[in-house]
Order: C-alpha cells, then structure tokens, then sequence
C-alpha cells in the first residue's frame, strides 16, 4: 500500500506532466528525437493513474470511475499510438503506379514494420483549382487501385485509405516531362522528369538531366499560359500549353509536346507534359479507439456531475409543484 501512496502521488503526476511538455516540445523542435521521449512519460502517468484508482475507491466509483478508467485508456493509447505509427511523403508521376522506394519516412514508430513498401495504386490526371490571389481551394487527384475500373477521387480532406495509411494531396505538386531517349541501333528509352513546385516556383522550372551516355542537358518549361494571380483558375497539367527549351553545349533547343532533336549521337523526343502529386502519408490505428474512449471519458464524467448537482439541488417547497 505506501508503494501504492507513493506512485499515486501529485508529485509524481506533475512531474509526469513537465516531462510529456518536454518531450513535446523536443519532438517538434528536433526531428531526431526518439519515441521514448512521449511514450515514457505517458507511461509514468498511466502508472500513477492506475495506483490512484486503486487507493482512492471515490475514483472508480459511478461516472467518475468511467471517466478515470477512459482516462488511463487514452494514456495508454497515446503511448501506443506513437510506437506504431508513420509519417511519409512521396512523389507520384501521372501514369505511374506508387514506388516503394521514393517513399521518403519523416518519423516513424520503433514498431512499426514496412508494411508500407507493400502498397500500390495508380497514379491518374489531377486537377487544382485556385481562387484569386494564388489561394488554393480544391485538388481532385484521380488514383486507380489494382483491379478496379474506376477511379478514387483524393484530395487535402479525403485520403485514399490503404490497409490503415492515409494518403493526403498536398500543395507540393508540378509538372513532369516526359522525355524519350533513342540511339541509333538500340531499342528507345522513355523516362519522365520532375520539375520543381508549381506554381510555387513558377520563376524556376528548370532541371539538369544527365543522358543516358553521361552527357549533361539544362532544361527549362516554359508554361504559355502563366498563372494568374487576380483571378480564378484551374491547375491540370495535361491541359497547360508549354515548350520545353533543352540546352546542350551551349546550343538550345525548342520543343513542343511530340517534337524531337537530333542531338550528336541520339535523339531526344518532348512526348508529352504531364503532372506529378506530392502526397503525405499518416498511419495511426489508435485514433478511432482514441475517439471512442474520450467520448465515454465525457459520458461518464457528465453522468458524475449531474448525480452530485442533482443530489445537491434543493426540495421543491410544500405545496409547490416540482
């Protein structure tokens, strides 16, 4: 029992609290810091509420003890939550399926497995649209799953859900060329190009391209139809008129959608524009139990409360109806 008195002790839960604000604040302040700076704190405090419960009976009596019992689950569900979880982001190029190995983890839980690297979808056209002033509003992001004939339409606010990971657009988006490579003699090579965010950096489309026979291209997409900052308009990538201007040896070249140049030794084909989405990934199982527990946690503390204010409110007087 006086080990019981001493985890259940105020000192301890606020020490318990300065520890979780702590880690807190380091874990957005510093990205390498481990989970152990979260789950052990919420560890002490779910230690503490639990010797509370069991010295103190007014604790775990009626509402009151839903609420202290929801409590401790949410403890224990937070410090789970950041040992399993996962957050991610990932370019998908228009025409292509997701590559495990783009996928870049910001923070991951020390339990949590590369069940990730298993997910697929296809990446479809995406349309944003814009309000005056360069305000983003709406991303409609078509994706295809494997074996459907339809597709899932994604967007800021509605995640393309695979086996519990969240897929969300972000505003990281832009266009991607898609170029073709052919030596005489050999069979041609098609690949595509990432260009910077647009029009977050509509100054600056510009990427260096090493060939495939080592040689080093500049290239720069110049968009006809620049984005307008004072009125509404819509983002489709496929739908956005643009030349490609390709720079080797100090020679530049012009190019449209379909157009080649014979440069020494190969040729290199614009086949057409398309898009590429950025996307955050989030992987959290305890967020549904999360809800669940705190909306019981509320339902046995309003249950306690109105008990105790109901029993302290006064008798009607005699003769006067209740």
């Amino acid at each position: 029992m006086q080990l019981l008195r001493t985890l259940a002790s105020n000192r301890l839960m606020m020490a318990g609290f300065a520890l979780l604000a702590a880690g807190t604040v380091a874990s957005y302040k510093l990205p390498g810091v481990p989970a152990a700076a979260l789950v052990a704190p919420l560890a002490l405090l779910a230690v503490n509420l639990l010797a509370a419960i069991a010295v103190r009976p007014a604790l775990r009596r009626g509402g009151l003890g839903v609420f202290h019992v929801a409590l401790l689950a949410l403890l224990l569900l937070a410090g789970w939550g950041r040992l399993v979880h996962l957050d991610a982001r990932v370019e998908v190029t228009e025409g292509t399926v997701l590559d495990p190995a783009q996928v870049e983890v910001t923070r991951q839980g020390p339990w949590h497995g590369d069940a990730w690297r298993r997910l697929g979808f296809q990446q479809g056209a995406w349309e944003v649209d814009y309000a005056p002033r360069m305000w983003r509003t709406h991303t409609r992001s078509q994706v295809w799953l494997p074996g459907e004939r339809t597709p899932l339409v994604v967007g800021d606010d509605t995640p393309l859900v695979l086996d519990g990971y969240r897929f969300y657009t972000t505003s990281n988006k832009g266009f991607a060329p898609v170029l073709g490579w052919q030596v005489p003699g050999q069979e041609p090579l098609v690949g595509v190009l990432h260009m910077p965010s647009y029009p977050a950096m509509d100054w600056k489309q510009e990427q260096a391209w090493t060939a495939p026979d080592g040689r080093e291209l500049r290239l720069r997409l110049r968009v006809q139809a620049p984005a307008p900052h004072d009125a509404p308009w819509t983002l489709a990538p496929q739908a956005t008129p643009a030349t490609l201007l390709v720079t080797l040896d100090g020679q530049q070249h012009e190019l449209r959608p379909g157009d080649a140049v014979q440069l020494p030794g190969a040729t290199l084909r614009f086949e057409r524009l398309h898009g590429w989405m950025g996307y955050k990934i989030f992987y959290d199982p305890t967020l549904i139990p999360m809800l669940v527990v705190a909306l019981a946690g509320v339902a046995g503390l309003a249950w306690h409360l109105w008990r105790r204010f109901g029993a302290l409110a006064p008798a009607p007087a005699e003769g006067v109806p209740a």
